[in-house]
């Protein structure tokens, strides 16, 4: 499957009429895919690989010197959690009564200097210089391009280009690093083992999530009109992937959803082993993910512009929805 790929180049022009067509694009793509490909956008392509490059080596410290930051008890992902230990899959596959799958992947994740009940623990990276310094000015790098992006699609909505300020100036958000290691095919498509994946299906939380990933391969997204069917997403970076999360889709009464998605065996692999080569190895994959989410004491009930025809969620908190969802992927919430 392949998004249109739109040109942020469009809004920075200055022209109107471009301004306006890049909003409609956006909402175009939302409401086909609940995804969206952005090229030219405002975050530099050196600064995407020096992130790719602090990954790499944070990864590649002493499981016990990772383990200095590891994710504290509570909702707010924070520092490392380790192989197997977020499960996705108590998510989407437990709605679908499905069996759980383990989860081959490992993470680093932050919050907000100024997220003062969920600090960061940064003792583990003090082992790489500049890491904390470097990641921080990321945060903010992603949380204004985010903000940005929600001027485009309230534009693109039909609301005012505002409209969703006010409901995103706490810094709430989560900057996370996924590290997939290098996992046997076999060991994830044979049907006679533990039933292992990357990451399981699932819907993000938040208002948008934005994502870089490396050429690995392995991302799919499930077809809005076929559910349970999906597709392989090709973008690498420095092309940036945009999705819409539950948070947007509860606002707006399902006109825009959040798509499961999820990161499995890269297609050309899956071939490979189908065709015999029974040691194919998926090598580590990386991948850099903004997690943009609206202030905690923020309504997520309908916009009255799109209950014409009722609402179809009760009103709710954005923190109560998010404590709904993170408690379920954790085994010690």
């Amino acid at each position: 499957m392949d998004f249109p790929q739109l040109d942020y180049a469009d809004v920075t022009s200055g022209d109107p009429v471009r301004q306006s067509k890049f909003a409609t694009e956006l909402v175009k793509s939302f409401e086909t895919f609940g995804f969206a490909s952005i090229i030219n956008h405002e975050v530099p392509e050196e600064t995407i690989k020096e992130c790719f490059q602090y990954s790499r080596k944070f990864f590649a410290l002493p499981h016990e010197t990772k383990m200095l930051s590891k994710h504290p008890q509570g909702i707010a992902p924070r520092g490392y959690s380790f192989v197997g230990q977020e499960n996705l899959s108590s998510l989407t596959r437990a709605d679908r009564n499905m069996d759980k799958y383990v989860e081959t992947k490992e993470s680093w994740d932050q919050g907000a200097p100024n997220d003062i009940p969920n600090p960061t623990n940064w003792a583990a990276t003090e082992a790489i210089p500049g890491f904390r310094d470097f990641m921080e000015k990321m945060f903010n790098t992603m949380h204004d391009f985010e903000e940005r992006l929600l001027v485009s699609l309230a534009v693109g909505l039909g609301l005012p280009a505002t409209h969703f300020d006010l409901m995103h100036t706490d810094r709430v958000n989560e900057f996370r690093l996924l590290h997939y290691p290098e996992v046997k095919v076999k060991d994830i498509l044979a049907p006679d083992t533990t039933q292992r994946t990357r990451a399981s299906e699932h819907t993000d939380f938040g208002s948008l999530t934005l994502l870089f990933q490396d050429s690995v391969g392995g991302l799919e997204v499930e077809a809005h009109n076929q559910p349970g069917t999906f597709y392989p997403i090709k973008a690498a970076s420095p092309a940036m992937i945009i999705n819409i999360g539950d948070s947007m889709q509860r606002w707006t009464n399902d006109r825009l959803r959040s798509t499961c998605h999820r990161v499995t065996v890269p297609p050309a692999m899956r071939k490979a082993s189908e065709d015999g080569t029974d040691d194919a190895v998926i090598p580590s994959r990386y991948s850099i993910v903004f997690f943009g989410k609206p202030n905690r004491d923020v309504s997520l009930y309908p916009f009255p512009q799109f209950m014409k025809s009722g609402t179809k969620y009760p009103d709710i908190t954005a923190g109560e929805y998010n404590h709904l969802r993170v408690i379920t992927t954790q085994p010690y919430v």
